[in-house]
């Protein structure tokens, strides 16, 4: 059995670096031109930046440790740990698409409609990703 993690972890490291420096670009773009508070772009990337730094230890860690990367294959493969992180997921999604409906009515009651349309995007969007992603996942089993 091979160990898709490092591949996987790549990836996922090299995504969160590209996201990490459009923030970095975007907040260094809003900090000359003065319009917005570029703080919060500021700290999308160190948060982002803090992900990719904690991947890249754990990697190496696996890169190092055979008995670790030997947990990790175990723990990819296992049944019971892929059902409790697709229940997982599946409350988060949730959860998502709840707290987001109830901000939207909250904010149209408070009369934000800018707001109020923000959150059901949000909405739509989630909906959107989950349902593409079923329809793909569901010709691959």
């Amino acid at each position: 059995m091979k160990c898709k993690s490092m591949k996987y972890n790549v990836i996922s490291t090299l995504f969160v670096m590209l996201l990490f420096s459009g923030a970095l670009f975007a907040g260094f773009y809003f900090k000359n031109k003065g319009e917005t508070s570029p703080e919060y772009f500021f700290g999308f990337a160190a948060g982002l930046l803090l992900v990719a730094v904690f991947n890249s230890i754990r990697m190496l860690k696996m890169k190092k440790n055979p008995k670790y990367k030997k947990e990790q294959e175990i723990a990819q493969t296992d049944e019971r740990l892929i059902s409790l992180r697709n229940r997982s997921m599946a409350v988060a999604f949730f959860v998502l698409v709840i707290s987001c409906a109830a901000l939207s009515v909250i904010s149209a009651i408070e009369g934000d409609m800018e707001k109020a349309s923000d959150f059901s995007l949000v909405i739509c969007i989630g909906t959107a990703v989950h349902f593409i992603s079923y329809l793909i996942l569901s010709h691959k089993e």
